[in-house]
Parts: C-alpha cells; sequence; structure tokens
C-alpha cells in the first residue's frame, strides 16, 4: 500500500510540531466546535411541533405504533402513515426513530428536539475530526474555521429546528461516518471497515436519499485529499455501488404497490406552472443562484418558497442569465483544476454534487426551494470560504507554536477576528431565527411576511390562526380578530393560488366559527363545485350550514351525500333525522335515529332525538326509554331532563314534569359557573 502524501507546506512552515500537544489541541477545538453547536440551539429544545413534525409523529398512525410499527415503515413510502399511499420517498430510518422514541416517550416534542440538537452537534464535532484527517493532523486552522463557519450558518435552522428533518441530520451523519471509516481502512488496509463503511453509506440512504451524491463525491475525495491508489479508490466505489444497490432494492420492494405517481402541482413547486422547457430552466438557475445570495446573506429566511413567491424566468429575465453564467463559470473551474487534486475545485464540486439531487435541473421535485436542500451543500461554501479568508490573512496554516488554545488563536488573530465578526453576525441570526420556529403560530406568523407572494405561508399563518390560536384565546373581542385576521390571510392565499381547496374549506370554517353561515355556505358551495375530490369534504360542511340556515331540503341533500361516501357516519345520519322532524315526517327520522344507534350505541345524541322524536309521536313509553338511555350515557346534559319533563309534562303527570325542568334548570346552572 502506498505512503499517505503529505500536504502541501505553506512558506516558512514548521512541521516539527509535538503530536501530543497537537493531539491536546484538537480535541480542545473539537470540544469547543461540539459545545458551541449545542448551545447556538439549546433554547429551541422547549419549543414544540411545527410544520410537518405532526405528519411525521403525532399525526401519523404508524410512528404511534412504537416499536410494533418498524415493520411497517421498512415496507411502505416515508408518508404512508398520514394515509399518502402515493409517496414514492423512501425514508425509513428517521421513522424508525421517531416510533421507537414514541415507545417509551410519546407525544414529547422537546426530547425530539434535544435528539435533534445532539446530533447536529455531534454531526460537527465528528466534520471536524475528518476535516482535520484531510487537512491532515498539523492543519488545524482550516478544519476549525470551516467547522465552525458551519455550526453557525443560519441556513441550518430549518434542519435543526424542524423534528421532520432528523432525516437530513442522520443522513450527513452517517456519510461522515463512511467517510471516515473508508479512510481508515484504506490506512491500515482493513476489509472490516470497508464493509461497515459501506454499511453507514446503505444507512445514510435509508435515512434519505441524497446521499446518493456520495457515490461520486467520495471517490473524488479520495482522489484529491490522500494518495490512495486506484485499486483502493476502485474498492470503495464497489462497496458503494453494492450499498445503494441494496437501498433500491428495499425501496423497490416497499413501493411495489404505488402505482400512481405522486402529485405535485405548481402549488408545491412553480417550475411545474412553467410554460416550457426552457422557462423551467431559467428558473432552476435563478434559485440556485439565490442559494449561493442566501449562503452569503442568509437573510430573510422561510421555511416556504413555493407558489409564487419565486417568479418564473425566461433566458430574457438577467438573474436567470447570471445564475447560468455563475454556475458554468465555477462549474468549469472545478473541473479543469481538480485533475491537479485543487482543493477548492474540490469543495465547488462538493457543493456542484450534493446541491444536484435537489435542483430541479435534472429532474422536478416537490419543492421550488427550500433552506434544507442547503444542509449538506454548504459544507463546500464553509470549505471555500475558509480556504480563501487564510489566504486573504496570509495564515500559516503549520504552526509548532500551537502549544496550546490561546497561541492556536493568537498566531492567526487576522484570521479569527474576522472569523468572529462572521461567525457572530451567523449565530446571531441564527439564534433569532430559531425563535420563529417555537411553534407553528410564531412559524407561519413570520413567514407570512416574509414570503408575502408565497400562497402556501399564507394559508398554513391561516390555519394558524385558526386551529391554533383561536381555540387558545379566552378573550372574545380577541378571538373575532384573530378569526378575521385568518379570514384575510385565507383570501390571500386564495388570490395568489386559487386552484388551493384547503384555503375554501379552511376560509368556510373561519366563517362557521364567526356564525356566520351565509360567507360559509358561499365557500363550501365553491368548494364543492371547483374540487370534485373535496366533495365528501365540503357536504359535511354544507350540511351544518344549510342547517343553520334553516335550509332543511339542500341540508338533507347534503346528509345523504355523506351518507353514500360513509354509511356508517352516525352525525349525518343523527343530522338528516332532525331535519325530517323539522319537516315532521318523524316515522322517517325515528329510522335515521335508529340507525345512528346501531352504529354508535354509546352516542347520547342519537337517543336525546330518538326521545323527543317518540315524544312528537305521542309515542312516551319509547320516548321515556331512549331519553333515559340518554340521561345515562351523559348524565350534566340539560337537554335530556327537560325533554323529559316535557314527555311527562304531556303524558300528564306534571309532577313528575316539575322535577326534570329543576333537573335541567340545576344543570344549566352548574354549567355557567
Amino acid at each position: 500500500m502506498s505512503k499517505k502524501q503529505n500536504p502541501p507546506r505553506a512558506k516558512g512552515a514548521v512541521t516539527t510540531a509535538n503530536t501530543d500537544t497537537l493531539k491536546k489541541l484538537k480535541t480542545s477545538l473539537g470540544i469547543i466546535i461540539a459545545v458551541f453547536a449545542f448551545l447556538l440551539y439549546a433554547q429551541s429544545i422547549g419549543y414544540f411541533y411545527t410544520l410537518d413534525d405532526n405528519g411525521a409523529i403525532t399525526n401519523n398512525k404508524v410512528t404511534k405504533q412504537g416499536v410494533a410499527g418498524i415493520p411497517t415503515i421498512f415496507t411502505h413510502n416515508y408518508w404512508y402513515g398520514i394515509g399518502d399511499t402515493k409517496g414514492n420517498e423512501y425514508r425509513p430510518l428517521s421513522m424508525v426513530l421517531f416510533a421507537i422514541e414514541w415507545q417509551f416517550i410519546p407525544a414529547n416534542p422537546h426530547i425530539n428536539r434535544f435528539i435533534n440538537v445532539t446530533l447536529f452537534a455531534l454531526t460537527c464535532w465528528l466534520l471536524f475530526q475528518l476535516l482535520c484527517t484531510l487537512f491532515h493532523k498539523q492543519n488545524l486552522v482550516i478544519p476549525f474555521v470551516c467547522t465552525l463557519l458551519y455550526a453557525a450558518h443560519p441556513i441550518h435552522t430549518e434542519v435543526v429546528n424542524s423534528i421532520k428533518s432528523l432525516d437530513d441530520i442522520l443522513c450527513f451523519l452517517l456519510i461522515i461516518t463512511s467517510i471516515l471509516l473508508f479512510l481508515k481502512s484504506i490506512e491500515t488496509n482493513s476489509v472490516m471497515k470497508t464493509i461497515f463503511g459501506g454499511i453507514c453509506f446503505l444507512l445514510a440512504l435509508l435515512s434519505k436519499e441524497t446521499a446518493i451524491s456520495f457515490l461520486l463525491i467520495l471517490p473524488l475525495l479520495l482522489y484529491v485529499f490522500t494518495s490512495a491508489n486506484l485499486k483502493n479508490i476502485l474498492t470503495v466505489f464497489v462497496v458503494l455501488v453494492v450499498a445503494t444497490g441494496a437501498y433500491f432494492l428495499m425501496r423497490t420492494l416497499a413501493l411495489e404497490t404505488i402505482t400512481e405517481a405522486p402529485d405535485h402541482p405548481p402549488y408545491t413547486n412553480s417550475l411545474f406552472a412553467a410554460k416550457d422547457f426552457i422557462s423551467q430552466q431559467a428558473t432552476a438557475f435563478y434559485i440556485l443562484l439565490r442559494y449561493i445570495i442566501l449562503l452569503i446573506i442568509p437573510h430573510p429566511l422561510s421555511h416556504d418558497y413555493s407558489y409564487n413567491q419565486i417568479p418564473l424566468m425566461t433566458l430574457k429575465d438577467p438573474l436567470a442569465l447570471l445564475g447560468m453564467l455563475v454556475y458554468l463559470a465555477i462549474g468549469i473551474y472545478a473541473l479543469l483544476n481538480i485533475k491537479k487534486k485543487n482543493v477548492l475545485a474540490f469543495a465547488i464540486l462538493f457543493y456542484l454534487f450534493t446541491l444536484a439531487p435537489v435542483a430541479n435541473i435534472f429532474r422536478l421535485i416537490g419543492a421550488t426551494m427550500a433552506e434544507r436542500f442547503l444542509y449538506m451543500p454548504s459544507l463546500g461554501f464553509c470549505i471555500v470560504v475558509a480556504l480563501l479568508l487564510a489566504k486573504f490573512t496570509n495564515t500559516e496554516l503549520i504552526k509548532s507554536k500551537f502549544i496550546n488554545l490561546k497561541q492556536f488563536f493568537l498566531v492567526n488573530i487576522k484570521l479569527f477576528m474576522i472569523i468572529t465578526i462572521i461567525a457572530g453576525l451567523y449565530s446571531f441570526k441564527t439564534l433569532a431565527r430559531s425563535q420563529d420556529w417555537k411553534n407553528n403560530s410564531s412559524l407561519f406568523g413570520a413567514d407570512a411576511e416574509t414570503v408575502p407572494n408565497s400562497a402556501r405561508a399564507h394559508s398554513h399563518n391561516a390555519i394558524a390562526l385558526l386551529e391554533d390560536q383561536y381555540p387558545a384565546e379566552l378573550n372574545e373581542t380577541v378571538k373575532q380578530t384573530i378569526l378575521d385576521k385568518s379570514i384575510e390571510e385565507f383570501k390571500k392565499g386564495m388570490t395568489i393560488y386559487p386552484e388551493y381547496a384547503l384555503n375554501y374549506d379552511g376560509i368556510g370554517e373561519a366563517y362557521m366559527a364567526k356564525k356566520d353561515y351565509k360567507n360559509a355556505t358561499y365557500y363550501f358551495e365553491l368548494l364543492l363545485s371547483k374540487f370534485p375530490d373535496e366533495k365528501l369534504r365540503a357536504y359535511k360542511s354544507l350540511m351544518t350550514c344549510y342547517d343553520n340556515t334553516n335550509q332543511i331540503d339542500k341540508q338533507i341533500s347534503c346528509d345523504d351525500s355523506v351518507i353514500k361516501y360513509e354509511p356508517a357516519n352516525t352525525f349525518a345520519h343523527i343530522n338528516k333525522g332532525k331535519a325530517l322532524g323539522q319537516k315532521g315526517d318523524y316515522t322517517t327520522a325515528i329510522e335515521e335515529f335508529e340507525k345512528a344507534v346501531s352504529i354508535s350505541p354509546n352516542e347520547t345524541a342519537a337517543y336525546k332525538n330518538l326521545g323527543v322524536a317518540y315524544g312528537y309521536k305521542k309515542e312516551f313509553t319509547k320516548a321515556i326509554e331512549s331519553l333515559n338511555k340518554a340521561a345515562s350515557l351523559d348524565p350534566n346534559d340539560p337537554q335530556v331532563p327537560m325533554f323529559l319533563g316535557v314527555t311527562y309534562q304531556n303524558m300528564g303527570d306534571s309532577l313528575k314534569a316539575k322535577e326534570y325542568f329543576a333537573s335541567s334548570q340545576r344543570l344549566n346552572a352548574n354549567q355557567k359557573k
């Protein structure tokens, strides 16, 4: 096996540094990195579920099975647990961890967040170890500067603060582990380390499919940073290919039942609305340019860049052309210099290769743009910045004088003054942005202002107002203000993208909460007419609206439509029975209430309405029997003794009626306390 290649020596550098001193210094610097990364995000441990966290955890039927759900996780797509049978993502590893966490500590976002923050800190520490290995043990400056920038960069706030993004964290952590094992296997000629490196790569793919880019990056890394011969590199490549084959086999078996492609409307990815391929590519390169700008100046940040925050471009747009020219230039530079084992060229290719799977260049994905897509590519950016700053400050990378932390920083004072400013600004932004991820209300409220042209951002904010803030508010005046704001946000989302069904349903629900059934009916009828797939949802809402606006025939028609889709819908049968009772058809009403009782034997409302219907038919014995059953199911319902009182009064038993009326009044008084 060939001897490991030494790095080029900086001018005037001394290479006789004491090994033990460097080892202690490396340990200290690694601890600084890990502690810094952890503390930077420690505040988020006290935050709650946001965005897709509920879909991955609290609303996921498979995750909530705990350990028992693990076999299902491995044999189905990523979103199977929330009823998505079309999704083609296969990322079981993070879901397995969520299931295990739920088994022992269910519904605890703080534990989930602690794990995310801890694994991010571990990733940064391990990344520092890897960079020290790549840049050789004597050179600790570039690894430290690069990792510090990576840990501090605000672009990572989405990944670390979104519990669901554990898939991104695991993927990169396992990739780094895999690289370290492969490096060690080449150094020691260890077959076992090669095998374990392949296993870690497979696990990275099972975390997130974007790990596939390392099929190219890892051999390239070995070429640039080591003296590994062709046989070593080919061996690693073959192991990677085998691991990739195993992943695709598992994925194919898990997704073999999926016959329909997942639906990616323009609402989620604006590029689907592009008029032609040229427009798609022009817009994609404009987005790629924005990625570079966000890496340099990470402000403002948003969880969403969907329709129509990113305008569609053509080749006539200067920014689209600039994006093409920038990427063409850095791509050519990297390709021309990679043969020379140029580290800057490698960093550029690392950035390009890791970004390629989500760039919307080779295939359109389910998102226009996302900050989480830069979680791995940002390392390439950090390496470039570290190298350029070291050159700009004439930093001597290899020093025998590095006997402690103080001297490490003092010898490179110019470099670290600049890094302190950059890392300080990044950290300030990271801390501030992380606070937006406290809960859905804070996240969606902030981002609706940050990306005002995003339909989904406004819709998300409207839902948070309606479902989170409105129920939690006690002041009635404030509650109405929240509803008005929710309606305003739904309308903004609807104006930007009129073809999103959720806006019509949401605004209808908001009007219903305001008891404005006329406007609610208008939007639910629009939902019914515009979105055939949402018929059941529309019918369910409309039957309540028609009930409250005394449109009895329309209500019964909606009840019948719901029952057609869901024959066992207890509420629809009760609702229809009440409407029939209003029309005086008590016989048919009783049939509906009896159906409701047969479906849900413990449904109080079914027995209560059944008793009333029997009372109208003067079948008092059956009425009292049904009402007594309702009273046994819910002893605190004041309507039940009132109806019993009416029944006994109609039977001529005024004493018994008076007793039940008094009972009803007591229950009413207790409810008002």
